[in-house]
């Protein structure tokens, strides 16, 4: 068989013009970046060589001058810190103590106590400083301990229901309808289960899916929560929540910008009409210190605390855990 020759195409020019349009393209952007840059560096220049008005003008101020007004600035803040001082309830011994940890140095170092705002309720306006135990407020953040009280809180609520079988439910058993003869499905009484409202065949009955959880990891779930919730800022401390009205808790929330708010106070015995008024408005709730529970502070975006839940709650925790000795004086609640 003869050898067929078959036509040669040469590509290495079409790689070469390629690669000048390419390196062209590229000394075009590189001029254009050097010109704006140039254009950018002129008028920043003559900008700072513009003199100014004499309207714009201003005397320098002498040294003395100088450390006068600075002298002056600070009797100011000294005379305001006074005021503040004066007006606070918190420096007033008889009506609200500013709680202090009696930690050890040692502890302090390596535990350091936070440290939280309390806010007026009526005014929203910052009244002092508290300290927080690290044990409850700078735990570990351990997420699965929070997981694992869920979940334990979820299987404790848990209800199926109650289902019931044909012969549980009342009602006649009679044949409705004749076997034959109608065009229709046979049939015999309205219990059956192929009837909406009939019996079930394998029904569902209550049972408990509640069981034991450790003291350990309730607590560190807790403490995890409340370490969580105080470093994102969603943990506000009030100073009380005693004689509220829902018109005020709007209020309050409103002034946090938050979705959803889950109060929690420390006070007994509210009234049957303010519960079922907070019923009815679903970005607030209010709960006690006894009936508040990790997985409605997790419902809600942002909890708010009053003086007494605090101290209740922290005291629970460090009771359970045991660690009761390194509790803190805890001062008066507010009478």
């Amino acid at each position: 068989m003869n050898d067929v020759s078959y036509p040669t195409y040469n590509t290495d020019y079409k790689l070469s013009s390629l690669s000048v349009i390419l390196k062209l393209k590229a000394l075009f952007l590189t001029a254009m970046l050097v010109s704006c840059v140039r254009i950018l560096r002129s008028s920043i220049v003559k900008q700072l060589q513009m003199p100014l008005s004499e309207g714009s003008r201003r005397p320098k101020a002498t040294q003395a001058e100088a450390s006068t007004q600075v002298e002056e600035d600070f009797a100011e803040l000294e005379e305001e810190e006074e005021e503040f001082v004066d007006r606070n309830p918190f420096s007033n011994a008889s009506t609200f103590h500013t709680r202090s940890l009696e930690v050890s140095e040692v502890y302090r170092k390596f535990r350091p106590p936070r440290q939280a705002w309390v806010h007026s309720f009526s005014t929203f306006t910052k009244q002092g400083l508290i300290e927080l135990h690290p044990e409850v407020f700078a735990a570990n953040p351990r997420v699965d301990l929070i997981y694992d009280v869920v979940q334990w809180q979820e299987a404790c609520v848990r209800d199926d229901g109650m289902q019931y079988t044909r012969a549980e439910l009342p009602g006649t058993g009679n044949k409705q309808q004749p076997q034959k003869g109608t065009g229709k499905a046979r049939r015999k009484g309205i219990r059956a289960p192929n009837f909406l409202l009939g019996g079930k065949s394998n029904p569902t009955r209550p049972y408990d899916y509640g069981y034991d959880i450790g003291s350990d990891v309730l607590v560190g779930g807790f403490n995890a929560l409340m370490t969580i919730k105080l470093a994102q800022g969603s943990l506000i401390v009030v100073d009380s929540l005693d004689g509220f009205t829902i018109p005020q808790l709007s209020r309050f929330k409103k002034k946090l910008r938050k979705e959803t708010v889950l109060f929690v106070t420390g006070y007994e015995g509210l009234d049957d009409d303010q519960n079922t008024e907070i019923s009815f408005t679903p970005d607030i709730d209010l709960l006690t210190s006894e009936t508040v529970h990790p997985l409605a502070m997790l419902e809600f975006s942002t909890t708010v605390l009053d003086y007494r839940a605090l101290v209740d709650l922290e005291a629970w925790s460090l009771s359970l855990a045991g660690t009761w000795d390194s509790l803190p004086a805890l001062t008066e609640h507010v009478s």
